[in-house]
Parts: C-alpha cells; sequence; structure tokens
C-alpha cells in the first residue's frame, strides 16, 4: 500500500509538471506570451493528493481537454522508488588525488529493486570528467523491499588533469523523469550528483590584493604589488588594467587608463620575489571616489580567474583656499572654547618608499561680526594626537610576518583647543581653513 500511496502522488506530480512545462514550452516556441490558461489551485491539488491517496476522496484531475493532452506513457509514469544517502557529493581533489566514500541506497518500494550502478557524464560544463576516474563497488546488486545496500565510490584524478569544476552522476537504476517533448539528456531519478574540483596550490604568492588610498588631485602616488613564486619554474606575468567583473564593476567613476601607469617584469624567477610598482597621477580636475583594477595575468593554473586582480579605490582630495565660517552668540564676559578635532585614517596603500601624509593643521580665526570686531588668531592652548595602533598582520605581506615592524597605525586622531576667556558679547563666527585633513569635527563651548 505504502508503494501505491507514493506513486499516486508521483503520478498526479509529473502529470501537472507535464502540463505546465507543455503550456509554456509551447508559447516559448512560437515567440509570444502564453495564452491566457486556466487557473489552477495548487494548494487544492496537494490537499486532493494526500485526502485521494487516504481513500477520503478521489484524486485531483485536471479538465478532461487538459488531461488529453498527456500521452499514455506520461499518464502511467512509474519508476523504482530508492532513498540515496547522499543524494549530493561535493569535494577537493589534487591531480594524482584519491577520494572514496561510501552510499547507502535503502529499497523504499514493496518489491526487489536491481541496480546497476554506472556513471553518467553532464554533456554541459568547461571540464569533462572520465568515467574510468570513477569506481563503485559492487557492479550490481539485488535490494530486497524495505533492504539496504552500501556502496564504495572511489574517485582517483589523474596526474595530468586540468585544474577545473567536474561533475558526473553515479546512476543506480534505469529511471528517468518523464517529459512532455524530447529532453536533450535524460534525468535520472535514481541517481547520485558529484561535484570534484581539482585544484593545486598557488604557486606564486600576491600582496596586497586592494589598494586604499587618498590622493590628492594634480598628485601622483606609486605603490607596490609583491610577487612571491614558491615554485621550482619561472611564472610569466603580464598586469594590465582591466578586470571589470571583479569587486562590484564596472563602477559609476571608473580609474581612466590614462591615470596609471604599470611597470613590470615579464617573470618570476623561480624561488624568488618580484615587485610590480603602480603610478597614479591625478589630474588636477578630478575629485571624489574613483574604482579600478589591475589584471595580473599570472601564468599559473591553480590560480583562479577571480584571484588575478587587485583593486584600486582611490578618495581624490583638494585641499581648501576658502575657510568654513560658523557663528554664534555670546554674553559679555563670557568664556569661549572651542576645540577643533580631524581624524586620519591611514590606508592600506603599499606606497614604495613613499613619506606619509603630513599631520593635519588648521588655521583657526575668532571673529566680532560687528564692524568694529577685529580677528583673532589665537595660539592653540591645547594640542592632543591620539593613535589608534593594531599589532595583527592584517596589512603586511606574508613574507613580512618575522619582521620587526609589527606595529600598524590604523588611525590617528588630532585635536587642538582655541579660548578666549571675558569676550565681548555679540555676534562672534569661528573660520576654520584645514591642511591636510580629510575630514574634521568642531565643538564651540561658551560659559564655563
Amino acid at each position: 500500500m505504502r508503494k501505491e500511496e507514493a506513486k499516486t502522488k508521483a503520478k498526479a506530480l509529473v502529470v501537472l509538471m507535464a502540463f505546465l512545462l507543455g503550456v509554456f514550452s509551447v508559447a516559448a516556441v512560437a515567440g509570444q506570451a502564453a495564452p491566457p490558461q486556466p487557473v489552477l489551485n495548487l494548494g487544492a491539488i496537494v490537499v486532493g493528493l494526500e485526502a485521494g491517496v487516504a481513500g477520503q476522496a478521489s484524486s485531483p484531475q485536471l479538465a478532461p481537454e487538459e488531461a488529453s493532452e498527456q500521452s499514455e506513457e506520461e499518464q502511467q509514469a512509474d519508476y523504482k522508488i530508492l532513498q540515496i544517502s547522499p543524494k549530493h557529493e561535493w569535494f577537493e581533489l589534487k591531480p594524482g588525488g584519491e577520494k572514496e566514500f561510501t552510499v547507502k541506497v535503502k529499497n523504499k518500494d514493496e518489491e526487489a529493486v536491481s541496480t546497476s550502478p554506472r556513471i553518467e557524464v553532464q554533456p554541459f560544463g568547461e571540464y569533462f570528467l572520465e568515467e574510468e576516474w570513477i569506481t563503485v563497488e559492487p557492479s550490481s546488486a539485488d535490494i530486497n523491499a524495505d533492504g539496504e545496500q552500501k556502496y564504495t565510490v572511489t574517485v582517483k584524478i589523474p596526474e595530468d588533469a586540468e585544474i577545473g569544476h567536474y561533475s558526473a552522476q553515479v546512476v543506480f537504476t534505469n529511471d528517468t523523469m518523464p517529459t512532455p517533448y524530447p529532453a536533450p539528456f535524460p534525468v535520472y531519478v535514481n541517481s547520485l550528483s558529484l561535484s570534484i574540483q581539482v585544484w593545486e596550490p598557488p604557486k606564486i604568492v600576491v600582496q596586497p590584493r586592494h589598494i586604499h588610498d587618498r590622493v590628492e588631485a594634480g598628485q601622483s602616488q606609486e605603490y607596490e604589488i609583491q610577487f612571491e613564486n614558491k615554485g621550482d619554474k619561472a611564472i610569466a606575468i603580464s598586469p594590465e588594467i582591466g578586470g571589470k567583473e571583479r569587486w562590484g564593476g564596472p563602477f559609476e567613476n571608473m580609474i581612466p587608463e590614462d591615470w596609471l601607469t604599470i611597470d613590470a617584469s615579464a617573470k618570476v624567477e623561480a624561488n624568488s620575489k618580484a615587485t610590480v610598482k603602480v603610478t597614479v597621477k591625478v589630474p588636477v580636475d578630478a575629485k571624489g571616489r574613483y574604482e579600478g583594477n589591475i589584471n595580473l595575468n599570472i601564468d599559473d593554473p591553480s590560480i583562479e580567474r577571480w584571484d588575478q586582480e587587485v583593486h584600486i579605490g582611490l578618495e581624490v582630495w583638494k585641499q581648501p583656499t576658502t575657510p568654513f565660517r560658523e557663528g554664534f552668540t555670546v554674553k559679555q564676559g563670557e568664556k569661549v572654547s572651542v576645540v577643533v578635532t580631524a581624524g586620519q585614517h591611514v590606508y592600506d596603500r603599499y606606497g614604495g618608499g613613499v613619506e606619509e601624509n603630513e599631520e593635519p593643521s588648521f588655521d583657526v580665526a575668532l571673529m566680532l561680526t560687528t564692524p568694529e570686531g577685529g580677528k583673532l588668531t589665537p595660539e592653540p592652548s591645547k594640542t592632543v594626537k591620539t593613535g589608534e595602533i593594531s599589532l595583527g598582520m592584517d596589512y603586511l605581506p606574508p613574507w613580512e610576518a618575522s619582521s620587526e615592524g609589527m606595529y600598524h597605525a590604523m588611525r590617528t586622531e588630532y585635536s587642538e583647543t582655541y579660548e578666549i576667556t571675558n569676550a565681548t558679547g555679540g555676534v562672534w563666527a569661528l573660520e576654520i581653513l584645514p591642511r591636510n585633513a580629510e575630514r574634521f569635527e568642531y565643538t564651540i563651548e561658551i560659559g564655563e
């Protein structure tokens, strides 16, 4: 009875799927929108399936006109019911590698089922697995009703296999999913899907994978990309501007190619290091955020295409010539205290011997806005510098891990305090002209 219940559900669902596929495939072939179709209540169909197999109601039927379109084979779909565990298997192997695993197959049918496992290679993909790479033992077995059979699957990758992704199926019976039209390849019901990534450890190490910096308009900056070849053969490289698919590209503001120049050798010798120099020259009229990529073109098949790029993100800024101005009101004799703070993020730019940016500073002026009021340019009464230091290796090339430079400045904050005691009452103005600061904050405190 259990077998008939399962098959009743399966048959009804297959007929329903076949009908829907037929409707949409006809419309697709005709190149026109599908004509209006009767609305199918899927919820009612599912409920009807459950009620029908329980003997409470008859199985749901499609309209006679719809049902008549199905072939006799489709309406009487029948196949063996096997429970396969695992149903999907994914793993990585190096060329010459081997993996063995066990597959449990349970017969959920009420009759014995004969199995003869074989390998079916998927007719799509970039790389095609050879059938002889996979063996299954036993090569055949009869599984009694409610019985279980264990199979040993062994995968052996040859030494000369190409790096890439391979897929295949281990098919236990010839049962296939029926379709209302000829299919390009059969869909096996009782099968195990295999997905195998053939890989090798990269022979070359690249650092950094991204460059982020703040550059003043009209200035140029030089960066270094470090290569280390750990293999016993030279590896060719050919860095070029490109790789727009990676890092969320194409970007709104791409770095123009004429901003960049690349100085690189044609290869990295065996067991040695090499440096690629990238120079960015920003025109005077540029402003804002710009993004770009360097495609390294490394001749190492073990490196995925997406890992062959270095992302460059630039914050282009201009030194202002007009001060920021803010007004405030002071009562006679009150004390005025102004604190100006600038935070300086230390970008992971990997400059090639480039000097650090100058520390931020400010030209601060306080003045009464009345005609008789004069401008005061007080000296800061207090200057504070705060730093955030990392002991991690986030921004260091792996070959620098043993060096003495273990401290990495993440962020520095500068603040200056200006004070006026016994101020003249009236409307005042604060002027701030920042220098070498990407942003700043100010606090005006009036009174004790």
